[in-house]
């Protein structure tokens, strides 16, 4: 199956970001379609894939983080 192609066997640079894309296209679909025709169930499945892009996008920077401070060796410059 493709998700599995997806989760297996893309690198986290690559997987992450299109999570990310397809969690923000379906939060603003279903906030289109609740301001557009009403319902709270619309409101909660945007904020629903609202959240999951925001958790995603968080784990995402913390193994960002981490994978560029193992490349250069643990030394992060000071700003």
């Amino acid at each position: 199956m493709l998700i599995n192609v997806i989760l297996r066997v893309l690198p986290f640079y690559i997987r992450e970001p299109l999570i990310l894309a397809i969690c923000a296209f379906f939060s603003g679909l279903a906030f289109y379609w609740f301001f557009t025709a009403g319902g709270l169930g619309r409101a909660g499945i945007g904020l629903l894939f609202l959240a999951v892009g925001a958790l995603r996008a968080y784990f995402f920077r913390k193994e960002w983080r981490s994978h560029q401070a193992a490349k250069t060796g643990g030394v992060r410059p000071q700003a």
